[in-house]
């Protein structure tokens, strides 16, 4: 029985090409040695998501906002935080593909009639979007963020709920 390797596959020295490709966006691995692929150092780790200069994991495991927050640090990163409006557009485009689900972000406070945080302890600004208040009168109060579809809610930080942990890319 005759071996025939995919010639359109091998680079000019006889190495493997390997090509990924993740939600749209096709990287070249770097093949150093016969078979031991170098992936570029200013990629994501497997499962991650890239945009822009951060890396995003979408967790489906039903966690607290604390054990979400603990469970991203284990991954050496945090909570989401959200810088801009073209990352909240972002953000919007991959948590609306899930529609039944809501994510925790790095966003918290204190007591209801303290300021906002995020995880690095800068302060909440509304011009990037609004936090929707889910109070009732059996809870008046929610103390941490998650987003659902296009929306931002206040919620009860004990309430069990995915979550989107980010950190930056590597250099």
């Amino acid at each position: 029985m005759a071996y025939h390797s995919d010639l359109e596959n091998l680079d000019e020295d006889g190495y493997t090409q390997l090509y990924f490709n993740s939600q749209g966006i096709t990287r070249k691995t770097v093949v150093l040695e016969k078979g031991v692929p170098e992936v570029p150092s200013s990629s994501c780790p497997p499962n991650w998501i890239i945009h822009e200069k951060s890396c995003y994991l979408f967790r489906t495991s039903l966690e607290s906002w604390k054990s979400s927050k603990i469970q991203c640090s284990q991954l050496n990163s945090n909570l989401l935080k959200i810088d801009s409006p073209k990352e909240l557009e972002f953000i919007i485009k991959q948590v609306s593909s899930q529609p039944n689900n809501s994510f925790w972000i790095g966003l918290s406070r204190t007591q209801p009639e303290r300021p906002w945080l995020w995880e690095d302890g800068s302060t909440f600004s509304s011009n990037l979007f609004q936090i929707r208040s889910t109070a009732t009168q059996e809870n008046p109060s929610s103390n941490c963020v998650w987003i659902h579809l296009s929306i931002i809610y206040d919620q009860l930080c004990n309430v069990s709920s995915y979550s989107i942990c980010e950190k930056q890319l590597l250099k």
